[in-house]
Order: C-alpha cells, then sequence, then structure tokens
C-alpha cells in the first residue's frame, strides 16, 4: 500500500513540475474581458504594440498602475470605443481575449477551430465569443477591428451575415480614433 501511496506522490510532484515548467496560462479580469496570456513577455508586447496614440489622454490611469493593469484599462477603454463608434451599447457584454505570442499560435488556432489554413493575425470565433491576436500585431486598429465582431455578434439577437459583420468590424477599426 505504501508502494501506492509513493507512486501517487511521484506522479504529483511531476505534474507540478511540468505543469509550472512550462507556460501556465493566466488570466486578467477586465470589465468586458477575461484576458489570457501565457507568459508575461507576451502581454508586455501586447501592451507596447497597442499604442493609444492622441487616445491616451483620455484613458484613466494612475502613477502605480501594473502591466496588468494597464492592460486592462486599455481594452475596456477600446471597447467602451467601440460601442459608441458603433451606436451598440452592451453594458453586460463579456468575452474573453487568447493573446499568443505571435502570428503562427494565432494560425494554430484557427486551424485547429476550423480545420483551415490562414494567415490571420487576429481573429474572432463567435462559437467561443473569443478574440486571438498576436502580441506582435496588436496595434489599435487590429484589436478594435475584432472587438467590433464582438459587439456585433453580441448585439444581434440572429448574427448579422458576414459581409455585414466585416463592414461593422472595418467601421468600428476606422472610427475608434473619434
Amino acid at each position: 500500500m505504501n508502494g501506492v501511496k509513493d507512486l501517487y506522490i511521484i506522479l504529483l510532484t511531476g505534474m507540478m513540475f511540468f505543469f509550472t515548467g512550462n507556460a501556465v496560462a493566466k488570466d486578467l479580469v477586465s470589465r468586458h474581458a477575461t484576458i489570457t496570456y501565457s507568459h508575461k513577455d507576451d502581454l508586455r508586447a501586447f501592451n507596447n504594440e497597442l499604442y493609444m496614440g492622441r487616445l491616451r489622454s483620455r484613458i484613466q490611469t494612475n502613477r502605480g498602475d501594473t502591466l496588468e493593469d494597464e492592460v486592462i484599462t486599455k481594452i475596456n477603454f477600446i471597447v467602451e470605443k467601440v460601442m459608441t463608434a458603433l451606436d451598440m451599447s452592451l453594458p453586460q457584454l463579456t468575452f474573453s481575449i487568447m493573446i499568443h505570442p505571435d502570428e503562427r499560435a494565432v494560425h494554430q488556432d484557427f486551424r485547429r477551430l476550423y480545420n483551415v489554413d490562414v494567415d490571420y493575425i487576429a481573429f474572432y470565433s463567435p462559437s467561443r465569443n473569443r478574440v486571438f491576436y498576436s502580441a506582435d500585431n496588436a496595434r489599435l486598429r487590429v484589436v478594435a477591428h475584432e472587438i467590433g465582431h464582438v459587439v456585433a455578434e453580441n448585439y444581434f439577437t440572429i448574427s448579422p451575415p458576414q459581409r455585414i459583420h466585416e463592414v461593422l468590424a472595418q467601421f468600428a477599426e476606422q472610427h475608434v480614433m473619434d
């Protein structure tokens, strides 16, 4: 009996080493989104790429804000801007964001979900209500475009046709700086 207990402890210890030695997903929770990333470097790259330009002065931040706080603040701001631009208010909107280190991982997720090879730098999955971004391509317009898809999908009872979805996302992208 003691041998089984020892084996159990060895297996448990090995599993803990495996999960802590590899990338463990971390979640940030904002007003509208749960943001998942594996490495802080990916979150940092996403944040650095997500340059807010002149909008920066309209974002409320505190001097002691962490990287995580800054990303949450930016995402909240962009979601609100997109809803305003599209005139589609969704106070209870919730969705998820997956931040990948690069485009390759985004391509792999699309392939896994839809069994199609694409060269997207980001995409929105309506069935999962999740946006997939590559940290190295998280420009404001890209982020706003995908959030435009989120807002359109969640606003209508019946999902609009793909062409309308794309027009709304492009409109959000073009007007996020207004």
